[in-house]
């Protein structure tokens, strides 16, 4: 069975600088037993991954760009395609491809539709594909809320983890953070968190790594004005866009992971690797996290509000200073990665919801 994978527009097919969506592509794929029939378009990147037919796809703006993705989907026509994140793109392609069976893999919240009318038009685009994929119960259940009618088509599949891979190593006294460099991504009150235990005698020895992804102008500003406020400590390190291996090396190492999302985050696929890597993992306790974590991370609640960094500072001195309760949380988060999260079976689960959604067209 031949498979046509759809990334969305800013995305870095590549191991140098990948986004979760492209990881989350790239690792479907490459476990699949349908790899060799398949493709993925994207944007074109310097370094794609290797192994996979990667077919770079160029236009400028989101309209020509969906017309490329149909040109060339067309060229090579799949058994069934799947459009990660953007529902306008695969509602087009559906159109444009039909009867070919057109898959919709959302990682993340859709806005909320402010009236009927933006509703009704909505459901209209969602009814043109044929299953609609989300990486939690969380992020399937609020689209449902807005369109009831659409639950035979959804389906949840929770992103994966090849768990020999990420694996704990000798463990140092340094926390870290693995995410994009976005305020809503909780640096702000990590760093406020984390500075508030400099001067404390148990928290000295103590340093963190922040491992941004980089890849707007925005991104880059924000970076700066961290690297700005953390300018009076050497305690702080900045790393950017590192490959996957390297961010497996600094989370190996680490003994605390932190990821303290003030969005609600569709799963936290930067979580789950820390936890595999036998950190002890701080997150926040909202959207797709709980389900991600299970009960193998420490979450902490209403990340939105004031006294936040308070509680993070709390959570991060109770872990820098608790050996016990520290080695107790890693050990927990790597079992539930391992038990719950293993790469090989969500790609089995994966390819049989392809298998069914062509089979039942």
């Amino acid at each position: 069975m031949k498979v046509g994978i759809v990334l969305p527009r800013g995305m870095h097919f590549s191991p140098q600088g990948a986004t979760s969506i492209d990881i989350v592509a790239h690792e479907l794929l490459s476990g699949s037993r349908f790899k060799t029939q398949s493709y993925v378009l994207g944007t074109p990147v310097a370094q794609p991954y290797a192994g996979v037919d990667f077919r770079p796809v160029s236009a400028s703006g989101q309209r020509l760009l969906t017309a490329e993705y149909i040109r060339a989907l067309k060229s090579d026509r799949p058994d069934v395609v799947v459009v990660h994140q953007h529902p306008e793109t695969a509602a087009r392609i559906a159109r444009a491809l039909a009867p070919t069976p057109v898959i919709l893999h959302r990682h993340g919240l859709l806005k909320e539709q402010r009236s009927w009318f933006s509703a009704w038009r909505k459901e209209r685009l969602f009814k043109s594909l044929a299953r609609i994929v989300f990486v939690s119960a969380f992020i399937r259940e609020r689209f449902l809320s807005q369109f009831p009618r659409l639950s035979n088509r959804c389906t949840v599949v929770f992103n994966g983890l090849r768990t020999q891979e990420w694996l704990p190593a000798e463990k140092k006294n340094e926390i870290v953070f693995v995410g994009r460099a976005r305020p809503d991504k909780g640096l702000l009150p990590l760093l406020e968190a984390y500075t508030g235990l400099l001067d404390h005698p148990q928290a000295k020895s103590w340093t963190l790594k922040l491992v941004l992804g980089i890849q707007t102008g925005a991104e880059r500003a924000f970076a700066q004005s961290l690297r700005d406020l953390a300018a009076s400590t050497s305690r702080i390190e900045f790393l950017e866009n590192l490959t996957s291996h390297e961010v497996k090396a600094h989370l190996s190492a680490a003994a605390i992971a932190v990821m303290p999302s003030i969005v609600r985050e569709g799963f936290g696929r930067a979580m789950v690797e820390a936890m595999a890597c036998g950190c002890a993992t701080i997150a926040t306790n909202q959207g797709g996290m709980p389900e991600a974590a299970g009960d193998g991370a420490l979450l902490l609640d209403s990340p939105e509000a004031a006294d936040f960094p308070e509680r993070l500072r709390e959570a991060l001195l109770t872990l820098m200073t608790d050996t016990d309760r520290r080695q107790e949380l890693a050990q927990a988060g790597r079992k539930h990665v391992v038990s719950a999260l293993e790469l090989e079976g969500i790609v089995r689960q994966y390819d049989q919801m392809l298998e069914n959604t062509v089979h039942q067209r």
